[in-house]
Order: structure tokens, then C-alpha cells, then sequence
């Protein structure tokens, strides 16, 4: 009986979020989200949404919780704060088209998902019997709910670095391309140009994005300025600044970026040394405490036996 009531209870309490959440989806979008998909410019890669401004690719349940917790994520954007560094995150992370609002919304989402998780696991306790208090209820709610808000901005780090990582690797082959083309006699916009029509992946899309701004009547060095302002990776930076400066002060640009490419170059190798060397402090930690102490006591294990043969 206990069971079947936390059953009857669970059915009940998703009927009743489903009504709120169809109650709430009839209210009609603001005229900023109703304009907003007509007004981006054309380059911007702007995700299709609906009339609330809910992402079309979005999954069923963060559709149908949209319109009820868009108003916390309001809400709790306005008590976190720190929306600018937030947003210099997510173009970090490659999700330039995303707001701050709206990773706040994906952290409630996250939010609702721990929180059902703690739901599944109490009525699974109260279906085998065992007793829960009140504050051990709670204690799991909170801990399901924090934890989900944190697992999302851990995901969000994670793609940062994932990104940055692939443009670091990426930064050598980019130079040395961009090096050739000025050899061979092209402008630095064409070379530009070129090396983001060849090259693939996300230093390549910031390259296109660097093109895009140089069409639109930004100064080449502005436009790569801007670049290593939405990479925020200190290689990349390094790079737009040497090629920066040549630019301006008339320097062979093909020497400096050779140059630029080499010390990428010597960049990842010295990263990859340091990996190494954090590695090899790890494979010697089970060989220390395990491997070590099981040859010592193989070894006196013969010395033991025979002393306690001969003890009397």
C-alpha cells in the first residue's frame, strides 16, 4: 500500500507540472523574442526557437518546463550576477548565439532533472519499505539540485577546454598556411581568406568570422584582435599580436609568421612535456605502493617462515 500511495502521489504530481506547464506555455512571447530570429545578423548562426524563445532542437521536457522556469532563470540571473564573464565563456565555448539568460535556463533545467532523480530515489526507498525522515528527504533534494546546476557549469568548462585545446593544436598548421600564402604573394585579408576556406575546425571558424568582419569594414588587425579576444587562449593571442605588430610596422610577414608557427610548435611541445611529466608521477604511485611492498614481503616472506620454524 505504501508503495502504490507513492505511486498514486508521483502520477499526480506530474499531472499537475504538465497542466502548470501547458497553463503557462498560452501566454503570449514579448515583442523582443518575437523579433529576435528577424533582426540577427545574417553570419550569425542563431539556432531556430519558437514563440518563447525555446530552442526548436531543445528536448521534450525543457520544452514543456520553458515557460515556468524562464522567470526563475530571470530571477536567478539577477541574483548570481556575473553575466559578462558567463558570456565570455560560452563564446570561449563556441556558443556565441547563446545568452547568459539562457544558460541560466539550462542550469534550472539540470536543476529539475536532479531533483526528479532525488524524487525516483525516495519513492524506490519507500517502495522497499524503509523508512525516510523528512530532513534526509530534503538533504537528498538539495544535494540533487545543487549538484545538477554544478554538473551543467562543469560541462560548460569542460567544452572551453576541449575547444581551446583543438585551437591550440590547430595554431601551428593555421600559421604555417597563412605563411604560404603570404609567400606566394597575397594580402593578408586573401590569405585570411583562403586559410578559412581550407582549413576545418574552430580556429578556422573564427578565421571565417575574422573574414566576415574584415567584408563588414573592420580593419584587418581590429578583426584579429577581436578573434583572440573570443578564443581567450594566450597562444593565440601571442600570434595576433606579433602579426599585429609586423602589419603596422611594415615587417616581411611571411618570416613572422613562420616564426609565430615554430614558437606554436615549441608551445605544444613544452605542454606536452609537462602532461608527461604529470603522468609519469601517476604510473609511479602504484609501483611504489603496491608493486614495491609485495616484492618486499616476497622477499622476507622465506626469512619469516624459516624464523618461525625455528622459534620454539
Amino acid at each position: 500500500m505504501t508503495a502504490l500511495g507513492a505511486l498514486a502521489g508521483g502520477l499526480l504530481a506530474t499531472g499537475a507540472l504538465t497542466a502548470a506547464s501547458g497553463l503557462a506555455a498560452r501566454r503570449p512571447a514579448a515583442p523582443a523574442e518575437r523579433i529576435a530570429p528577424y533582426v540577427a545578423g545574417p553570419s550569425a548562426a542563431v539556432p531556430r526557437r519558437d514563440d518563447l524563445g525555446t530552442r526548436l532542437d531543445a528536448p521534450t521536457i525543457e520544452r514543456l518546463l520553458a515557460p515556468s522556469l524562464r522567470s526563475l532563470a530571470v530571477r536567478l540571473e539577477g541574483v548570481l550576477g556575473g553575466s559578462d564573464a558567463l558570456q565570455q565563456r560560452l563564446v570561449a565555448a563556441g556558443r556565441g548565439q547563446d545568452t547568459a539568460l539562457s544558460f541560466r535556463f539550462e542550469q534550472l533545467t539540470w536543476t529539475v532533472a536532479g531533483l526528479a532523480v532525488a524524487g525516483v530515489l525516495l519513492v524506490l526507498l519507500a517502495a522497499t519499505g524503509r523508512p525516510v525522515r523528512p530532513v534526509a528527504a530534503l538533504a537528498l533534494a538539495l544535494v540533487c539540485g545543487i549538484g545538477g546546476a554544478l554538473l551543467r557549469d562543469r560541462a560548460l568548462g569542460r567544452e572551453v577546454a576541449r575547444r581551446a585545446e583543438s585551437i591550440r593544436i590547430g595554431l601551428p598548421a593555421v600559421a604555417d598556411l597563412l605563411a604560404l600564402a603570404v609567400a606566394s604573394g597575397e594580402s593578408p585579408v586573401a590569405a585570411l581568406d583562403r586559410v578559412a576556406r581550407v582549413a576545418r575546425g574552430p580556429l578556422a571558424d573564427e578565421c571565417r568570422r575574422a573574414c566576415h568582419d574584415t567584408a563588414s569594414g573592420v580593419s584587418f588587425v581590429d578583426a584579429l584582435d577581436a578573434m583572440a579576444t573570443r578564443i581567450a587562449v594566450p597562444a593565440v593571442r601571442r600570434f595576433v599580436d606579433g602579426v599585429s605588430t609586423a602589419v603596422q610596422r611594415g615587417t616581411p610577414l611571411a618570416d613572422v609568421l613562420r616564426a609565430q608557427a615554430g614558437d606554436a610548435r615549441a608551445d605544444l611541445h613544452r605542454t606536452l612535456l609537462e602532461v608527461a611529466g604529470r603522468k609519469e608521477l601517476l604510473m609511479l604511485m602504484p609501483v611504489v605502493f603496491l608493486v614495491l611492498p609485495t616484492v618486499v614481503l616476497v622477499a622476507l616472506f622465506p626469512a619469516v617462515s624459516s624464523l618461525t620454524s625455528l622459534a620454539p
